[in-house]
């Protein structure tokens, strides 16, 4: 029986972004499953592809017995590795001259020939010009995100949904806002991680860690994110300065790039202008190159809580990551947040929209007046500072909370986030759309 050909178009797996850490993930374990798996990767400055090799034609220049090479058999094998020793299981192609493959998807899907064409990226980056694309012979998977309300970005981009075979929602939020808005069913797959990477260290290495990076003894509030507008830097920065008016044994420790070129504002000049230099601690990742999976479990170690007042998240893998270490949550009651922080056992608290306490959660005839108008029309949370300083403080002045809600954290995660638990999910609806 033929393998199962897939090709895949998402952003480079060289690039830190969560679409690149899934589609990566997602194309290695098909891999793994006996899949044919090829990747186009957004901002690979180069239209060639990079095959994964055989061991004969590895060992063709080696000085070795030829009984023993003729013993060797006659498997694919990675022929890229990542720093970390991370491989890649697939067919490696850059991006030509057009942006997210515009101009070589069609060219690659006629010379390929996959059975299935993925997609994991924002409709609106492939908007409109995916709509001419042919993509025959192949059946199509478009595995997209939504980050705000009332709907997918400009009203329109429900029509890319519309173009391919199956359309699979990152999250229960993006699924029912798409059928509520767009009167769209549509397949839901949530983002997983590998728990053999990401878990809670004993308390000895914690406190060895916290004696490295000087903050024994601290009260560690930890952001993991992209310094991107869309996150919302100020808001968990401000939060941070007005929880540590009156504490002298807190620390912020930014996991992200202060000098990062998507930036929307000088992230040092606030912290300054906040009176918190002495108090904020970046552990010097940069946009361009990211830490391994053994450094970032380490600074999800360093944290009593996690804390992002993000205006919307399409899922929010940091999110499971810090859960999956058994760290609490404080993040932006929008989007995604009730499904990973409130469903199935409480692992941290919501921080409300400002101006929203006078009405329900998500009251359709006040929530757009909450809100801010982003880019395409889509509707950006704007988390309330002062409840955010109650969400802190509430853990910081009950440090049981960190135990109940970081083991009910890592529960959840175990149940429903592990790659475990979600590529049966995938193999299952490729069958079912092959068998079709």
């Amino acid at each position: 029986m033929s393998r199962i050909k897939i090709l895949a178009l998402s952003d480079s797996p060289f690039l830190n972004t969560g679409f690149s850490t899934i589609t990566m993930n997602i194309m290695n374990r098909l891999d793994l499953l006996g899949y044919d798996c090829s990747y186009l990767g957004q901002a690979i400055p180069h239209p060639q592809i990079l095959l994964k090799n055989s061991t004969k034609n590895l060992i063709k220049n080696w000085s070795i017995n030829e009984n023993i090479k003729n013993q060797i058999p006659d498997v694919e094998v990675p022929s890229i590795y990542l720093p970390d020793g991370t491989p890649f299981r697939f067919n490696l192609i850059g991006q030509a001259v057009k942006p997210y493959c515009e101009d070589v998807i069609q060219p690659w899907i006629k010379q390929i020939q996959p059975d299935i064409f993925f997609v994991l990226l924002d409709t609106f980056m492939v908007y409109p010009w995916f709509l001419d694309i042919d993509l025959s012979p192949a059946k199509s998977i478009f595995y997209y995100p939504s980050d705000g309300e009332p709907f997918l970005p400009g009203g329109v981009c429900d029509t890319i949904l519309r173009k391919v075979t199956k359309a699979v929602a990152m999250s229960k939020f993006a699924q029912k806002q798409v059928k509520n808005y767009h009167k769209l069913d549509t397949e839901y797959i949530p983002h997983a991680i590998d728990t053999t990477l990401f878990y809670p260290l004993s308390q000895q290495k914690k406190d060895q860690l916290r004696m490295k990076w000087g903050v024994y003894n601290k009260f560690v509030v930890g952001c993991v994110a992209r310094n991107q507008p869309r996150k919302m830097m100020d808001r968990t920065i401000k939060v941070f300065a007005k929880f540590a008016k009156d504490k002298e044994d807190v620390i912020l420790l930014l996991h992200m790039d202060p000098l990062d070129v998507a930036g929307a504002f000088n992230l040092q000049m606030l912290i300054k202008e906040l009176g918190i230099l002495n108090k904020v601690l970046f552990t010097g990742t940069r946009y361009f190159q990211g830490f391994t999976y053994d450094q970032m479990r380490d600074i999800y170690n360093l944290m009593d809580v996690f804390c992002l007042l993000t205006s919307g998240e399409g899922f929010g893998i940091p999110t499971i990551e810090a859960m999956a270490c058994e760290i609490p949550i404080v993040i932006t009651d929008y989007t995604t947040t009730q499904e990973l922080i409130e469903e199935n056992g409480k692992c941290g608290e919501s921080v409300r929209l400002i101006g929203t306490e006078s009405f329900p959660r998500y009251d359709p005839d006040n929530i757009l007046f909450n809100t801010l108008t982003g880019t395409w029309n889509v509707e950006r949370g704007l988390a309330d500072i002062y409840h955010g300083v109650t969400a802190l403080n509430k853990i910081y002045y009950d440090r049981s909370l960190i135990n109940t809600y970081g083991k009910t954290g890592r529960q959840k995660v175990l149940k429903y986030y592990t790659w475990d638990v979600v590529m049966p999910q995938w193999h299952r609806l490729f069958q079912d759309m092959l068998n079709d």
